[in-house]
């Protein structure tokens, strides 16, 4: 007849602060998973919002510090008699903005989400409204897919006698799809414009306004 041998005190105690410590762990986990990981959310997706804002801000001002002549060569303006009988664009150079400015947004995003990334407070992993603003700073780089496109935009307005003012301006707009870190997937939509010519007319214009179109 076998005979179970009994574990020693020592061993006994060893299996249940294993056990008990292996259901803290779990308990954890699953904590951090639910509640953490949603207030995360929030700082994750207000961070990124700032990350895609500094990123086309800094693509546009790159592209004007680089073409200071963008006015000359957005539109054409053609003239009868001294009066202006036509503002044409330049549909060529338009779609050259478009291109360089939605490549070099989507270069700078990808650099500042992992080089700058987010950051939140320590206290903020506990997932207690109290902590939720104490501690260091913990940062931590993020993953991303991003969609940008561009909308010019074409207005005049009076600007003395005689003259007109004519206005380009360009909107931007950004979708992120955020799907890391902590396996979160969220949607971030951005848009920022930007006057990028100004030109002085002098003699009447045709009334015109609206989007260029390309």
């Amino acid at each position: 007849m076998l005979c179970r041998k009994k574990l020693s005190p020592v061993r006994r105690k060893l299996r249940k602060y294993t056990a008990i410590l292996l259901v803290i762990v779990i308990g954890c986990v699953t904590y951090f998973e639910y509640a953490v990981k949603a207030q995360l959310k929030d700082i994750i997706v207000r961070d990124m919002q700032t990350v895609a804002e500094q990123a086309v801000t800094a693509a546009v001002d790159e592209f004007l510090a680089e073409h200071t002549d963008i006015g000359e060569k957005l539109c054409d303006i053609s003239y009868n008699n001294g009066t202006v009988a036509a503002v044409t664009t330049n549909t060529p150079y338009v779609n050259y903005i478009k291109t360089s400015v939605t490549e070099s947004a989507q270069e700078q995003i990808d650099y500042l989400s992992h080089h700058q990334g987010v950051s939140a407070r320590l206290g903020s992993f506990t997932g207690l409204v109290l902590l939720m603003n104490v501690g260091p700073q913990v940062y931590f780089s993020v993953d991303s897919t991003q969609t940008v496109s561009c909308e010019f935009e074409s207005s005049f307005e009076s600007g003395g006698l005689n003259q007109t003012v004519h206005h380009v301006t360009m909107t931007v707009y950004v979708d992120l799809l955020i799907y890391n870190p902590f396996r979160i997937a969220e949607t971030v939509s951005t848009s920022s414009t930007f006057e990028i010519a100004q030109t002085v007319i002098v003699g009447s214009v045709p009334s015109y306004g609206g989007v260029i179109s390309y």
